[in-house]
C-alpha cells in the first residue's frame, strides 16, 4: 500500500513495502526527486537497510553454534511494515519479528522507520529495539536513490556530490568477495569537497568514504534544483549507480559495513550495534529537496 505525505511545498508517497520511499515531487513545478526504479538498471527507490549494510561473506553468519544466511542489506526492505502513527504530514511503520524474519536472525527487535515533512525537508527518523532478553546485534543504513539529471537540466557529468565543508575522507577497500578487507585508502575531493559524477566511478561497484562531513549535496551548474542528505554521525557515505549508465545516483548513509572475510559470529561482525535488552538505538537523517 502507498501512503502519502503532503505540505505546500511537497507531495511524497511511501510504501508500506520496506517502509521504501518511492516519490517526492515539487509541487512549484513537478519535479520529480526521487529515481523511480526501472529493472533496466535498478528496481528499487529508497530502500532501508536492516540488521546489515552490505554483504556477510557467503551470505552466512553463526550464533550459538547454528548458522544462518541472510541477503545482502538484511531483511527489512522486503518485508511489509504496519503503520503505527499517522497524519497529514507524518508516517511512522513498524516491523517486528515474524516466522520468515527468525529464520535468518535468530532476535527479537522491533525496527520503527518515522517520516516527517517540515517544509522543503523530510525527517528520517530510524529506531532499534531489542525487545529480547539477549544481547542483540544490528546495524542500519539508508539507500536513497535521486535522478540525475534533476528535472531533466544538464547531463550526468554536469552533476557533482559537495560536502558541506572540506574534508579528506578514506576510501573503504573491498574483497574480491565484496567484503570489508580492513584497509582504507585516501580519497583526494576536488577542493576538498567536491566530487564530480561520471557513471565509469561505478563500473564496479559503489565508493564508499569515511571520515567525510556531516551532509553532502547533489546539485550541478547548469541545473536549478538540488538534494541535501544529513546524515550526522554515519561512519560511512556511499555512492552508487548501476553499471549500465543508470540515470541516477544514490546517497548511502550507512552506520554498519559489509563483513571481513570468512564466516564468522554475529558478535564478532563489524561495525555493528551492540544492544543490551531492554535498550534503543536511534538514528536521524534528513533530505532537503531545493
Amino acid at each position: 500500500m502507498i501512503y502519502t505525505l503532503e505540505n505546500e511545498f511537497l507531495t511524497v508517497k511511501i510504501s508500506d513495502l520496506g517502509a521504501e520511499l518511492k516519490s517526492c515531487v515539487l509541487k512549484a513545478d513537478g519535479c520529480e526527486y526521487l529515481w523511480q526504479g526501472d529493472p533496466t538498471y535498478w528496481r528499487g527507490t529508497s530502500p532501508w537497510l536492516f540488521p546489515i549494510c552490505s554483504n556477510l561473506f557467503e551470505g552466512q553468519f553463526t550464533y550459538r553454534g547454528k548458522t544462518y544466511r541472510m541477503s545482502q542489506h538484511g531483511f527489512a526492505r522486503k518485508q511489509v511494515f504496519a503503520v503505527s502513527e499517522q497524519s497529514s504530514t507524518s508516517l511512522t511503520f513498524t516491523l517486528a519479528p515474524n516466522e520468515e524474519t527468525r529464520s535468518c536472525y535468530p532476535f527479537e527487535f522491533l525496527f520503527s522507520v518515522k517520516y516527517e515533512l517540515v517544509g522543503m525537508q523530510l525527517n528520517c527518523r530510524l529506531l532499534v529495539e531489542n525487545r529480547g532478553e539477549d544481547l542483540m546485534y544490528a546495524t542500519v543504513g539508508g539507500h536513497p536513490g535521486f535522478n540525475v539529471p534533476l528535472s531533466r537540466e544538464g547531463e550526468y557529468a554536469d552533476y557533482y556530490l559537495e560536502f558541506s565543508e572540506p574534508c579528506s575522507p578514506d576510501y573503504v577497500v573491498f574483497t574480491e568477495e565484496f567484503c570489508d578487507s580492513g584497509k582504507r585508502l585516501p580519497y583526494p575531493l576536488e577542493g576538498g569537497e567536491r566530487l564530480w559524477l561520471s557513471h565509469d566511478l561505478f563500473r564496479v561497484d559503489g565508493i564508499f568514504l569515511s571520515g567525510m562531513s556531516k551532509s553532502v549535496t547533489l546539485k550541478s551548474d547548469k541545473a536549478a534544483h538540488s538534494v541535501t542528505v544529513s546524515y550526522g554521525d554515519a561512519p560511512y557515505v556511499g555512492f552508487w549507480s548501476s553499471q549500465n549508465d543508470g540515470p541516477y545516483v544514490c546517497v548511502e548513509p550507512w552506520y554498519g559495513m559489509a563483513s571481513q572475510d570468512g564466516v564468522l559470529p554475529i558478535e564478532q561482525k563489524c561495525n555493528m550495534f551492540r544492544l543490551l535488552p531492554g535498550t534503543e538505538k536511534c538514528v536521524e537523517l534528513s533530505i532537503l529537496f531545493q
